[in-house]
């Protein structure tokens, strides 16, 4: 749900709150120095409210991960990681669990790419707008 670092970079040059480098563009600059960027705490999406996965609040967005689970035969928990693993980037997922079986599920993360249309289906179903 923290997805500012990304947004500017589909935004350029475009006159919308989401266009506007309030980073420094950390996140290009990274990607072409291959400098890790972890994100921490991907799941959640405020510091009171939880994470955004089984949440009512953001039901389009749960819906288009458990489409593209049962698609990829992976639990849901792993599409929003397997998201992150896809970006050019190369950004590293700081999960942030001590339970066995989740940190099993999230991995699974790992045995999938999400494709470009899937990648952009969720971003969009997160309620983002492309250009």
């Amino acid at each position: 749900m923290h997805k500012g670092i990304i947004d500017s970079g589909f935004n350029v040059n475009m006159k919308i709150d989401q266009s506007i480098d309030r980073d420094g563009n950390v996140l290009e600059y990274c990607r072409l120095k291959n400098i890790t960027i972890q994100a921490w705490s991907p799941f959640q999406y405020g510091f009171f409210e939880g994470t955004f996965l089984d949440n009512e609040k953001f039901k389009e967005l749960n819906d288009k991960i458990d489409e593209i689970a049962a698609k990829k035969g992976v639990p849901s928990i792993a599409i929003p990681i397997a998201w992150i693993l896809r970006h050019p980037a190369k950004i590293q997922p700081i999960v942030g669990t001590t339970n066995p079986a989740r940190l099993k599920d999230i991995c699974k993360a790992s045995e999938i790419e999400l494709t470009r249309e899937e990648w952009y289906e969720l971003y969009r179903a997160a309620g983002n707008k492309l250009p």
